[in-house]
């Protein structure tokens, strides 16, 4: 069994899953049995929703089995879907998409067992035994047949400790990153509308519509000219929810070229709408080629000014309750020609395009240091949970 684990450190032995836990099944409620209100002798119902991020749906079920019921202290995983992600902190009564790992609290620390059991190792491990079917699922018995390194009880709480100091700055980002983005929407609410401006400019504000300030058009298909290229193809893909431009089809063909400073919006959206009339700024000359499923947006206005107007939670709702079609979202160029605003002097639009780029810059760079923590505690985990790296006791 050692052969699997080379030069593991005096002290570690290697077990199977089923050696240090067992597995409890979940408990199906259909919908119409569940409650949406807390009340005495329920219990919060633990589903998948439940997984989802900024989810506001809660479940609630009276009088389960005791064996569905789930503490704070316990580990449960997903067997089936999204197989693979662990659940802890949580108290109710858990979902049968899910399994309660008893684990035994004499061999393995739970701190310790939950970064295992996140690790890249025993991660693959479970995605490939679950299967490759449209709908992976993880069976009991294949679980508890994978095997692990296990340490020693005081040297698994010391190797959890480092890794809880990562997670820990790991949180801290993400809290500055979501503060951040709440302090930029409320510049965007109050720079955006004038109601707050810089001293230095009295000039009313002027109502017009795109059209008259833009030039719009559309592109045409690229989709045969796709290939290992030193340009970017942008299409219905490459802008996000967030209006950030992200192409990643490349091609040779050096024709409908975008300019530095156009706009670029989907027009179509197959995805449920959520980039339709999103906008984001072309920022090089000649890289970036037009496809079709774009508008392509030119004004002598402002550019980031503009993007940022137009992404503006008021003025992008006006523009998506014009979508049409089911299956796929279509947007006319005449709804975006038509779509009214108001802009300052083009030295006001610099200003405040100014402030609220700043504002992207540090969101960006905090989003950068998140990517480098956790690249950082995934080298950490390899190399601690492995024992390829020890840990002073």
């Amino acid at each position: 069994m050692k052969s699997e684990f080379k030069n593991l450190p005096s002290g570690w032995k290697v077990v199977k899953l089923g050696e240090i836990c067992n597995v409890k099944q979940g408990l199906q409620i259909p919908i119409s049995e569940r409650f949406c209100e807390n009340a005495q002798n329920r219990y919060f119902y633990i589903t998948n929703e439940f997984l989802k991020e900024k989810s506001e749906v809660k479940y609630y079920i009276e009088n389960p089995p005791e064996s569905t019921i789930c503490f704070c202290d316990d580990i449960l995983m997903t067997r089936t879907g999204n197989t693979g992600m662990v659940v802890t902190n949580v108290f109710g009564v858990f979902h049968n998409n899910f399994f309660k790992i008893a684990y035994d609290r004499q061999l393995i620390k739970k701190e310790y067992f939950v970064f295992l059991l996140t690790g890249p190792k025993i991660q693959n491990e479970i995605l490939k035994r679950a299967g490759s079917s449209t709908i992976p699922d993880l069976n009991h018995s294949d679980f508890l047949s994978i095997k692990i390194p296990l340490p020693p009880l005081d040297e698994q709480e010391k190797i959890a400790e480092i890794l809880s100091t990562w997670d820990e700055a790991i949180n801290l980002t993400i809290n500055l990153i979501e503060n951040k983005k709440r302090f930029k929407k409320a510049l965007m609410q109050n720079l955006l509308t004038a109601k707050i401006r810089f001293p230095e400019f009295k000039d009313e504000w002027e109502e017009t519509i795109l059209g008259k300030i833009c030039d719009i058009s559309t592109g045409t298909s690229k989709s045969r000219f796709i290939g290992n290229g030193k340009f970017y193809i942008v299409d219905m893909g490459s802008i996000t929810q967030d209006g950030l431009l992200n192409s990643t089809k490349t091609t040779n063909l050096s024709k409908d070229f975008l300019d530095c400073g156009d706009l670029v919006m989907p027009k179509d959206d197959i995805g449920g709408g959520k980039i339709i009339g999103k906008v984001a700024v072309i920022n090089k000359d000649n890289t970036y080629v037009l496809s079709d499923h774009i508008f392509r947006i030119k004004t002598t206005e402002n550019s980031n000014f503009l993007a940022y107007l137009i992404n503006y939670d008021l003025n992008n709702k006006k523009i998506r309750r014009e979508v049409s079609g089911t299956a796929q979202f279509g947007l006319g160029r005449r709804t975006i020609e038509n779509l009214k605003i108001f802009v300052p002097s083009l030295n006001e639009q610099q200003k405040i395009a100014g402030v609220l780029t700043a504002c992207d810059d540090e969101i960006n760079l905090l989003n950068l240091k998140l990517e480098n923590l956790k690249k950082q505690k995934q080298g950490l985990m390899q190399k601690l949970l492995s024992g390829k790296v020890r840990v002073r006791i």
